[in-house]
């Protein structure tokens, strides 16, 4: 089994608060990896280390065997769907995926395109400002971005997040693929029913620490739960109440 992402002893802190607390995980190549936590949990702390977004207070990332702050081989490795977005709503969907084609230098960038916004389901309002779209389109428009440079690795926070359930199952599907590909798939998500579906094994995460990690039927052994569903689990390992 090759080590894809490593993380040891992570930890974040915001003034005195530790947003992400002496985290260590391992995540093989070609794993769809589920990483779980309620809201101020440390999952998207945690994404935003693990691209480079920000830095840690301490404690070591490896992505593929380059070491940060090692970045450039790193981002020509990765693809990224954030929390936040950070659309230009200025431009069309088109010009959008272009001008993060131009960054990686893409060759052919016009049918790379026009073959992801299909994937996606957003040919048709290619020509479309981005402002004008639903929040759905944009969550498909941010996974077209995030494909843009062929990543071995994607990172996800919340990319069904807005979608109707059919745009659900076909964001599922074409996660499901790209794992099937060979895509090691980091994917952060409040949908657990999406999560038992898609992810192989889980990590959950609560105040910062991780308090189990596993595959479902591990999880059911350790909290005595056999038969049980990820959300019992979930309920079971962090006390929460909101999901």
């Amino acid at each position: 089994m090759k080590i894809i992402i490593s993380a040891r002893n992570l930890t974040k802190l915001y003034d005195s608060i530790k947003a992400v607390d002496a985290l260590n995980l391992e995540i093989a190549q070609g794993e769809f990896f589920g990483f779980l936590g309620p809201n101020g949990a440390g999952k998207t702390t945690t994404i935003r280390l693990m691209t480079g977004i920000i830095e840690p207070a301490s404690g070591e990332i490896t992505i593929a065997g380059n070491a940060y702050p090692n970045l450039k081989p790193i981002l020509n490795l990765i693809g990224v769907v954030p929390e936040s977005r950070g659309f230009y709503e200025w431009m069309t969907a088109k010009e959008y995926l272009s001008f993060f084609a131009s960054l990686y230098n893409i060759p052919n960038p016009q049918k790379k395109i026009e073959e992801l916004l299909g994937k996606v389901n957003l040919s048709e309002r290619k020509s479309s400002m981005i402002g004008t779209l639903s929040r759905g389109m944009k969550q498909r428009l941010g996974l077209a971005r995030a494909l843009i440079n062929d990543p071995k690795i994607l990172f996800l926070d919340e990319p069904t997040l807005g979608l109707d359930p059919q745009g659900q199952e076909e964001i599922q599907n074409l996660l499901r693929q790209l794992n099937k590909d060979g895509v090691t798939i980091f994917l952060s998500s409040h949908q657990l029913n999406e999560v038992s579906n898609l992810c192989s094994r889980v990590a959950i995460i609560n105040k910062g620490k991780l308090v189990a990690e596993g595959t479902i039927e591990e999880l059911q052994k350790k909290t005595k739960l056999e038969g049980s569903t990820l959300k019992d689990i979930f309920l079971t390992l962090t006390n929460d109440k909101h999901v």
